[in-house]
C-alpha cells in the first residue's frame, strides 16, 4: 500500500463527509414520511374502526329485526296452536258431557226399574204378610172361642206344672 497523500486522504474524507452532511436532512425527511405515514395509518385504522362499527351497528340492527320477526312468527304459530287446543278441549268437553248426560239418563232409568222392582216386591210381601196376619187373627179368634166355650160349659181348667 502505498501511504496516501494528505490532499487525497482530505478528498477522502470530503468525499465520506459529504453524505453525513446530508444525512439529517434525509433523517428529517424520513421522520417526516414516518409521521406521514403514521397518520394515515391512524387514519386508516380509524376508518376500518368506524366502518366496522357501523357493519356490527347494521348486522345488530338486522339480527333484531329478524329476531322480532321470528317472535311474532312464534307468537302468532303459539297462538293458533292455542286456539286449535282450546276448540279440541271445547269439543272433547262437549263430547264427554254428551256421555255423561246419557250415562247418567241410562243411570236413572235403571234405577227407576230397580225401584219399581222393589216396589212390587215389596207390595207382594206386603199383602203376603198381611194374608199371613189375617190367618193367623182368624186362628187366634178361633182358638178364643174354642177356649171361651170351654169355660163356659164349665168344664175344669187344667192348672199348669211348674218344673222342680
Amino acid at each position: 500500500m502505498s501511504p496516501e497523500t494528505l490532499a487525497q486522504r482530505v478528498d477522502s474524507l470530503a468525499n465520506r463527509m459529504t453524505p453525513l452532511e446530508q444525512l439529517p436532512d434525509r433523517l428529517d425527511a424520513l421522520t417526516l414520511q414516518f409521521s406521514q405515514f403514521q397518520g394515515e395509518v391512524h387514519g386508516e385504522f380509524s376508518a376500518v374502526r368506524a366502518e366496522l362499527r357501523e357493519e356490527m351497528r347494521e348486522l345488530g340492527d338486522t339480527l333484531r329485526g329478524e329476531m322480532g320477526e321470528i317472535r311474532d312468527t312464534l307468537r302468532g304459530e303459539m297462538r293458533e296452536l292455542g286456539d286449535t287446543l282450546r276448540g279440541e278441549m271445547r269439543e272433547l268437553g262437549d263430547t264427554l258431557r254428551g256421555e255423561m248426560r246419557e250415562l247418567g239418563d241410562t243411570l236413572r232409568r235403571e234405577m227407576h226399574e230397580l225401584g219399581d222392582a222393589l216396589r212390587g216386591e215389596m207390595q207382594a210381601m206386603n199383602e203376603s204378610v198381611i194374608t199371613r196376619m189375617q190367618i193367623l187373627h182368624e186362628d187366634v179368634i178361633s182358638r178364643i172361642s174354642i177356649v171361651g166355650e170351654r169355660g163356659a160349659s164349665g168344664s175344669p181348667r187344667r192348672k199348669k206344672r211348674r218344673p222342680k
